[in-house]
């Protein structure tokens, strides 16, 4: 089912599109270490795509329809890339069929003094029925982003998955880190709990505080 991602975000998060950090502009969220400072990429990687599809599965454990948003960044026009990211992520395991882009101008005074033009985050979103597989799939994009792994999604720079009933929405940046929002405390204090020895310690203080009570 295609939907418009524009009004999806902004009527459920009140973004007018997913940030690039969802814990810093979110009142109640959760920011976890993945992958830390193993030195064996693949070891890395596994430890990042376990850590995050267990938050995501804690997370999601209830839900019945979830809903994935990518974006790209590009010029106004999409190209062939934003359908070739889709193909990957299909040939990954995910194999639901995304909307039409919505296209937000990003205001980048740089690239318009040098270009003439502005930069466009395209956004494509589906919903699909909550299955390990689908969420695997995308978590395995989110997470191999920035290394030497293989299979990956090129070109596509974040994916966030949410339950828009719920309020809930997660991503995975890359093997770093993972972001967590909920509309409360309560929603969040299970993973709180459960997953604290992985939650990142720059940002612990601030987690505490809302969720240690």
């Amino acid at each position: 089912m295609s939907m418009n991602p524009f009004q999806t975000i902004e009527a459920t998060f009140g973004w007018r599109e997913f940030p690039d950090a969802m814990f810093y502009r979110s009142q109640f969220g959760l920011r976890f270490e993945l992958g830390g400072d193993i030195d064996s990429v693949p070891i890395r990687f596994m430890t990042g795509l376990e850590r995050a599809k267990a938050v995501a599965g804690e997370l999601f454990s209830t839900s019945s329809t979830l809903t994935a948003v990518v974006s790209i960044y590009g010029e106004e026009r999409a190209t062939r890339r934003h359908s070739a990211s889709m193909q990957q992520l299909m040939r990954i395991g995910f194999p639901h069929s995304f909307g039409p882009a919505i296209k937000i101008p990003q205001n980048d005074e740089d690239h318009i003094a040098e270009f003439g033009g502005d930069l466009f985050r395209h956004w494509y979103a589906v919903q699909f029925t909550n299955d390990e597989a689908s969420i695997s799939a995308l978590l395995w994009a989110s997470v191999s982003r920035e290394m030497a792994i293989q299979p990956k999604v090129r070109w596509v720079d974040t994916i966030h998955i949410a339950d828009i009933q719920k309020r809930l929405a997660l991503t995975a940046y890359d093997d770093r880190g993972m972001d967590v929002v909920g509309p409360s405390a309560p929603a969040l204090s299970t993973l709180y709990q459960k997953f604290n020895p992985w939650l990142l310690d720059y940002d612990r203080a601030e987690m505490d505080a809302k969720f240690s009570r």
